[in-house]
């Protein structure tokens, strides 16, 4: 009997120690879980794929016809000192005429590379203004001749309960000068379960040298900066899953600058466009 107390106890003895040489274990993967849900908070991941009618940068008609663009961003909140992002978009024409008869590759023929800083200020209960600083390399892979733009920008987004102002700008230096931004007002709506509308009307804008990188002008021209174009943009997004979604929109250009119209009026070319209407169909993913 004896001898059968002293193997219970020395059992019970082995089990007792056995689970206190395992106890830090539970701590340790607790710690590794809070970790790796610390940086899945922290660092975030997107990207969407599309089809467009017609390709518009710096407030002009560059393309009439079909094109495929693709994106994928990277940003780390580095909170309290901000977000930091990084992101590519490509390009591909569709056609094989028009403009695009410049263009010596397809597939990727224009490739832009994003750098940007964020910081958020909460201004009140449902208000917060995000201000960004930026540098952009636009390379042109694919056409003949196609060379590198660079380029500073700054943004502020105002996010209200009601409405989201914004403007974005751009200075080019390299390798030519002009200033270009964007302002706008935006405003989504609920339509039902997953789906969502927003509306974006936005004006572009520039200085005088803008105006005349875009329409090829003489500087007697007496161009001046000011509102060149204005844009009305509806879109439609629906999520799919948690992380996908699909998206399509409609908007109209139409250039607005009289100068600018009538540069564009003798202009000649399936691009020399003052009014046009546009849109597109894709999927986006994020994490």
């Amino acid at each position: 009997m004896k001898k059968t107390l002293l193997a219970v106890a020395a059992a019970a003895a082995f089990a007792a120690s056995a689970e206190n040489a395992a106890a830090p274990k539970p701590r340790q993967e607790e710690g590794q879980d809070s970790l790796a849900a610390e940086l899945a908070r922290r660092i975030s991941f997107s990207a969407y794929a599309d089809v467009e009618t017609a390709y518009l940068c710096r407030g002009r008609i560059y393309d009439t016809r079909p094109f495929a663009a693709q994106s994928a961003s990277f940003a780390a909140d580095v909170n309290p000192a901000g977000i930091l992002e990084t992101s590519v978009w490509t390009y591909s024409p569709m056609s094989h005429d028009g403009f695009t008869g410049g263009v010596s590759r397809y597939a990727y023929a224009e490739i832009d590379y994003l750098l940007r800083y964020y910081y958020d200020i909460d201004i009140a209960e449902g208000w917060r203004l995000r201000n960004g600083l930026g540098r952009q390399w636009v390379t042109n892979p694919g056409f003949r001749g196609g060379h590198t733009v660079c380029d500073w920008q700054a943004l502020q987004i105002l996010k209200t309960p009601w409405i989201t102002p914004y403007w974005r700008l751009r200075v080019i230096r390299r390798p030519f000068e002009e200033t270009y931004w964007v302002a706008g007002v935006k405003r989504s709506f609920d339509l039902v379960d997953n789906l969502a509308l927003t509306v974006d009307f936005y004006g572009d804008l520039g200085d005088r040298r803008h105006f005349m990188n875009i329409y090829h002008a003489e500087s007697s021209g007496g161009w001046r900066g000011g509102l060149q174009a204005l844009s009305l943009v509806f879109r439609l997004d629906y999520k799919l899953t948690e992380h996908v979604g699909l998206y399509g929109f409609v908007g109209q250009f139409g250039v607005v600058s009289d100068k600018a119209r009538g540069a564009v009026k003798a202009a000649s070319g399936p691009e020399a466009r003052r009014d046009l209407t546009f849109g597109g169909v894709g999927v986006s993913v994020d994490f």
